[in-house]
């Protein structure tokens, strides 16, 4: 079996690199990238176990991302973030195939815990 593989996809550079260093200290490859079209162009979708992203970012939404990969096959799971208070987010994100929302600033044992929860999908 493939080492289990983590993308973060995530506009700030330097909550990026935080996510990328709390997903490798748990034991899982990890790699960063700044929107979901870069995510998207890199063409890792096949090796990807999970998705961590951003809601609000320049371009594709973590959203549109959510909904892109739940028809990916098979879908993989995405973890969806924001420091947005606004009201239908998160049933936005649960309705394009979100398995976690998560709001800024991160609790770590809440990440780690929706982490743990969408690689069992």
């Amino acid at each position: 079996m493939a080492e289990t593989f983590i993308s973060i996809v995530e506009d700030d550079k330097s909550l990026q690199s935080a996510l990328v260093r709390l997903v490798r200290s748990l034991g899982y490859q990890a790699r960063g990238f700044l929107s979901a079209e870069e995510f998207v162009s890199a063409g890792i979708t096949k090796d990807c176990s999970c998705v961590i992203t951003d809601i609000q970012m320049a371009g594709m939404t973590g959203i549109d991302l959510a909904g892109v990969l739940s028809r990916h096959e098979p879908p993989i799971p995405v973890i969806v973030i924001t420091a947005r208070p606004e009201d239908g987010l998160e049933e936005a994100a649960f309705a394009n195939g979100a398995v976690c929302f998560l709001k800024k600033p991160l609790e770590t044992p809440r990440l780690v815990q929706c982490l743990e929860s969408a690689l069992k999908v």
